[in-house]
């Protein structure tokens, strides 16, 4: 079910700066916004640390988020 809080938004920009570790129900919260945003609009990872781009690589979530590179 889609967030209606989400309805108006066409672009989803999450900054990481401060994100130290990603769990698998972290994981789960990303990959749940990217399909709602995947519909309408875009969604960007910004400033993510290299422990979570780790973590994002060898989940192969690296390959679907769009991860901007500093």
């Amino acid at each position: 079910m889609e967030d209606e809080r989400m309805d108006s938004i066409d672009t989803l920009i999450i900054d990481c700066a401060d994100l130290e570790y990603m769990s698998s129900a972290g994981l789960r919260v990303l990959l749940t916004a990217h399909m709602t945003m995947s519909t309408k609009g875009e969604m960007k990872l910004l400033h993510v640390n290299e422990e979570v781009m780790d973590t994002l690589k060898i989940t192969g979530m690296a390959d679907v988020l769009n991860v901007v590179k500093d």
